[in-house]
């Protein structure tokens, strides 16, 4: 509880389920833009992100939305031949780490300074909820990158692709951590909105 008597909301820290996808042959079809592929790689591995989110004052679309916005990360670096898979043969790891990032992101809002963190290890059941034509709003979202400026891709691409923090980006590139948080940000919503608007979400309630 808070001073005022008010109970405290908690950060929950879920262990990601590990799921092994078969092999590597996900990467050829991540690469193809094969559905099947994209819904087994959901329902291996949304469960975990849906579980961290709803124990961090989340709901369930704000999973799916985490996990979209993680999915098409992970899209463009398998395009991109920056994942790499002698390092990280199953896309589970990566795709909880930035679903995760982008939720803590959003609760260290003003309106969650006072969470505390807590672990649970508990898993939810495999779900089918990926959306038919995602492999369609992923063929346009590597357009929408390319078209992101220089300073936006180098943050993005060390923080979601070279695994650098916050403040060692920011000493690579000598500004203030503080500065690169705001970049990340700004460009992070510039994808969301052209995401939003590939999916026909504007203007709509999710």
């Amino acid at each position: 509880m808070d001073r005022s008597g008010a109970a405290t909301p908690e950060i929950v820290l879920a262990t990601a389920v590990k799921h092994t996808t078969t092999s590597k042959t996900w990467v050829d079809g991540l690469r193809r833009n094969d559905t099947s592929t994209i819904r087994s790689i959901y329902d291996a591995h949304f469960p975990a992100v849906r579980q961290y989110v709803l124990k961090n004052s989340g709901t369930r679309d704000d999973a799916k939305d985490m996990f979209q916005e993680a999915m098409s990360v992970l899209w463009l670096a398998v395009k991109d031949g920056r994942f790499d898979t002698n390092v990280q043969e199953d896309p589970g790891g990566f795709l909880y780490r930035v679903a995760r990032n982008k939720w803590l992101d959003q609760v260290r809002s003003a309106a969650h300074k006072h969470m505390k963190v807590v672990h649970d290890e508990r898993t939810l059941e495999q779900t089918s909820e990926l959306p038919d034509d995602l492999d369609d709003r992923l063929g346009r979202l590597r357009e929408i990158y390319a078209t992101l400026d220089d300073r936006c891709r180098t943050v993005l691409d060390r923080f979601y692709f070279e695994r650098k923090d916050l403040a060692t980006i920011a000493a690579e590139m000598g500004v203030e951590e503080e500065s690169i948080r705001t970049i990340k940000y700004r460009c992070m919503m510039k994808l969301r909105a052209h995401r939003l608007s590939i999916a026909g979400e504007e203007g709509t309630a999710s």
